[in-house]
């Protein structure tokens, strides 16, 4: 009986090495050469690969000669309680038609960055706005007039967004495809930002100026000499050490200690996922969502090792 050791390259093996060499030296080329950085791919803090965009996957489609069809899997339409869901597939065929590869993709309306809407309003007290921050319903966010205090509403018109959540869930599934696909995993990962839970600004300390008063010169006496430059400096530091203290001050947290054993057990990002979506009254708490941010980042390293 002929034996086949697994060391053996035969000539169709040797081939398919050659070709996949020749391909991956095509797919270096062409991100280099054509992708554009944050139009067809981005970089996410704390993600070690660039994530890959839908013009980005667009464009590898069109160079592997690829079709891609959508089809709905699933639709959840609760109007009583204002939930909406899709899932879509999608398929990739090659030139002769043949399918190469599928992926799903799914939305929902309890993702934050649907369920949720920030609208600009008045700066409330120092207390109210620490509280509004612990809670994650409040913050301040840069505009084109400098910074503005903002604060979290439940989205009245959830309904609305059914066709914004369609093209999400048609995106999401087009990008994985593409991915696989195209064996862009190596260069690319998909786009973390639409997971829902990486969706997060920094909390904005305000600088606390020094209230200057009017000096009042009274007769016979020396008028008040101006602050010399080293005492201006001096003052300066006083304030950014100030600042520095109140950034460095922990914000409350309600993650139960459960639910953080759980994060920090988590093997994939799938399973992040599931417990980002499972705890849907901890979606608005800042420190759930560093911490599902940095375990995510550990994963994601820890792939790349």
């Amino acid at each position: 009986m002929d034996t086949f050791e697994l060391t053996t390259i035969t000539d169709e093996m040797q081939s398919s090495i050659t070709h996949m060499a020749q391909m991956r030296n095509h797919l270096v080329a062409f991100t280099k050469e054509v992708l554009v950085k944050e139009q067809d791919y981005g970089v996410v803090p704390g993600v070690q690969k660039p994530t890959l965009l839908k013009p980005g996957a667009e464009k590898l489609m069109n160079l592997y000669g690829l079709a891609v069809e959508f089809e709905c899997t699933d639709r959840v339409l609760d109007l009583h309680s204002k939930f909406v869901a899709y899932t879509y597939k999608a398929t990739v065929r090659n030139r002769d038609g043949r399918i190469v590869t599928q992926c799903e993709g799914s939305v929902n309306s309890y993702e934050p960055k649907y369920r949720y809407i920030w609208t600009e309003k008045p700066k409330p007290s120092q207390a109210m706005q620490d509280q509004l921050k612990a809670e994650g319903n409040g913050k301040f966010r840069k505009s084109s007039g400098g910074w503005i205090w903002v604060e979290r509403t439940e989205n009245p018109d959830l309904v609305g967004l059914q066709n914004t959540m369609q093209k999400m869930a048609q995106k999401r599934a087009f990008v994985g495809a593409i991915l696989l696909a195209t064996n862009a995993s190596e260069f690319f990962t998909q786009d973390v930002e639409d997971m829902g839970f990486i969706d997060v600004e920094a909390t904005v300390v305000e600088e606390t100026k020094a209230a200057v008063k009017p000096v009042k010169e009274v007769k016979g006496t020396v008028p008040a000499r101006d602050a010399q430059p080293s005492e201006v400096k001096e003052e300066k530091k006083a304030v950014k050490a100030k600042t520095q203290v109140k950034a460095e001050q922990p914000v409350a947290s309600n993650v139960p200690e459960e639910t953080r054993s759980a994060i920090q057990g988590a093997k994939d990002v799938a399973a992040l996922y599931l417990i980002h979506k499972s705890n849907v009254a901890l979606q608005g708490d800042e420190q759930f969502i560093k911490m599902l941010s940095t375990k995510k980042a550990e994963i994601r390293k820890g792939i790349a090792a």
